[in-house]
């Protein structure tokens, strides 16, 4: 792989580069979503032809039914991106009833500079040739701990294992994975176990034009999987032309154990977690049990413990996990994100969790969740622009996950920026239909933008879903009550009021039942349920300070007092 001629498009002051998946305006990078690059390609390969909506939702959509309203968004945010105002049709032309055109004039350019390294990379799920449900676990295995390997390089961007294995059992299209992903290489395999040997091929491909970088073929013992993988590491590594420190080479091949048969427990503790089911996650649990009993010292067992009672709401036997973890191994970048969270939510040690969430995207800068809950502790201590930066990278790392493209939406609605959070839910909403966090969202957003009808459609569909989880529907109900209060319906507000403060969780829901009473104008019942939530150290609380519910009580001194005993707010601040 010498030096490559590539295609760059140039218009106005903008350059198009196709194969790194970048768009400049002058020297500045625009920051564009995978699909809204894909429909600024279609433009400037059809530029001056119009382009009807039908050829769109083939060339953007192919096999996928989406909302007609979803084309009309993705263009309005692209001609946004591009700088277009309003009734502008500087670059896109709307031909009404029928299409877009691209106007502005496009220019082709070759640029035959050398391409010195591959900085992205997304590793695909290794198929298992053999068949047998039993050895899935290896492949899965496999792949997720080469994702691992190579998320701890600091140069290389690393697809996260939540969108790659969106790919599992499905065609591979190097092409169309670069694009969605925006990455620049693909890594894919495949495994054939035997009792007596490991047959393992990888391939790593360019997606600029499908051709093979490397290739390789191995056969090795079971107990050997160890040395296989840093082998296929080191591989990867050197044909992405990579230059690896000391530090990095040794982070790229870093052995958590010397026991195979404790890592194949491990193995299949980490399969049956991410199956997230609850029996799948007892599962894990017995597995990484067993492995943590062949390795006292497995600290990465530890961590799959931490995760299985994190998702099973054990908040202290997580902590429990992850702090013998850390005492185990202290540049666990899994460990430093949970440690951070927990110090964030339920410790209120803002400062604690700042260090060591920096620290775990120190260790880990491709750990996507480590992104996104940090974009969230700094959207609620009110750090606006540095959240929306966070955020945008946990998208960035983890593309087609619902969760992390929410994330950008969850910054925009701290900072009371409606409009663009409206934008990115809507996107999410888009993208998985199904997903109820991006609908409750929406109605989060209507409600603060005074769409009170909308707030409610969107609450109810929720509702509607969620029916059996008993606090989630309570949640909802407060936001319905506080909805009537704002809406000036003060008898039903305090009615539903009533009936949540009568309820088992009225601890859980002491700050929601707050926001109805604070829409009523009844500021001394206000502060009487923070209090009793300051009381119980309620984590709703670390979202008090950009709380817009709260607004109007936000004056009164025992707010900033608070803020103050929470520690949102320095003593003597405001």
């Amino acid at each position: 792989m010498g030096r490559q001629t590539k295609l760059i498009y140039e218009f106005g002051p903008f350059r198009v580069d196709p194969q790194e998946y970048l768009l400049w305006r002058d020297t500045e990078v625009v920051p564009l979503t995978p699909k809204l690059f894909d429909i600024l390609l279609i433009f400037l390969q059809n530029s001056g032809r119009m382009l009807s909506k039908e050829e769109f939702h083939n060339l953007v959509w192919p096999d996928t039914a989406v909302e007609d309203g979803s084309l009309t968004r993705n263009i309005s945010s692209l001609r946004k991106a591009l700088g277009e105002s309003r009734g502008e049709h500087q670059y896109i032309e709307t031909i009404p009833r029928r299409g877009y055109r691209f106007v502005a004039s496009v220019k082709e350019v070759r640029d035959s500079a050398a391409s010195p390294a591959i900085d992205s990379i997304a590793v695909l799920p290794f198929i298992n040739l053999g068949g047998e449900p039993g050895a899935e676990y290896l492949s899965d295995g496999i792949t997720e701990s080469l994702i691992n390997s190579l998320s701890q390089l600091p140069h290389l961007k690393v697809i996260s294992r939540n969108s790659a294995f969106r790919y599992k059992g499905r065609e591979i299209d190097a092409q169309a994975i670069g694009r969605e992903f925006r990455v620049r290489a693909v890594l894919t395999g495949n495994i054939l176990p035997h009792s007596e040997a490991l047959v393992i091929s990888a391939e790593l491909i360019d997606v600029h034009d499908s051709s093979q970088i490397w290739g390789e073929r191995y056969r090795r013992n079971p107990s050997d999987i160890f040395a296989l993988q840093e082998s296929i590491a080191h591989e990867i590594a050197e044909n992405l032309r990579l230059r690896l420190t000391g530090a990095e080479e040794e982070r790229l091949v870093k052995r958590h154990t010397s026991d195979a048969e404790a890592y194949q427990l491990y193995l299949r503790g980490r399969y049956h977690f991410h199956r997230l089911t609850p029996e799948d996650v007892d599962k894990g649990v017995e597995y990484f049990r067993r492995a943590i009993e062949r390795d006292r010292n497995y600290a990465l067992a530890y961590v799959g413990l931490a995760d299985c009672y994190n998702y099973s709401a054990k908040r202290e036997e997580a902590m429990e996990a992850t702090l013998k973890a850390l005492e185990l191994d202290d540049q666990l970048a899994q460990a430093r994100a949970s440690l951070a969270f927990h110090r964030f939510v339920y410790d209120w040690d803002f400062s604690g969790a700042e260090r060591e969430f920096k620290l775990a995207l120190e260790l880990n800068p491709n750990y996507a969740e480590a992104h996104h809950w940090y974009a969230i502790y700094l959207a609620n201590l009110a750090r606006h622009d540095e959240a929306i930066g966070e955020a945008r990278r946990a998208e960035d790392l983890d593309p087609v996950s619902p969760l992390m493209s929410m994330t950008p939406g969850l910054a925009f609605f701290c900072a009371h920026a409606y409009d663009q959070a409206l934008e990115e839910f809507r996107k999410v909403a888009d993208l998985d239909p199904h997903f109820m966090a991006a609908h409750s969202l929406l109605g989060h957003v209507y409600e603060q933008k005074g769409m009170y009808e909308e707030a409610v459609a969107e609450y109810s569909k929720v509702m509607e879903v969620v029916e059996k989880e008993v606090v989630t529907v309570l949640s909802l109900k407060a936001a319905i009550g506080r909805l009537e209060a704002k809406r000036g319906r003060g008898r039903e507000a305090s009615k539903m009021a009533v009936e949540l403060s009568q309820s088992r969780h009225v601890g859980m829901l002491a700050c929601l039942i707050a926001e109805i009473h604070a829409a009523l104008g009844e500021s001394d019942r206000t502060f009487e349920l923070l209090n009793q939530a300051y009381e119980k150290r309620n984590l709703n609380l670390v979202s008090l300070k950009i709380n817009a519910n709260f607004d109007p009580v936000r004056k009164d001194r025992r707010f900033a007092n608070l803020l103050q005993r929470i520690g949102l707010e320095p003593p003597g601040g405001t």
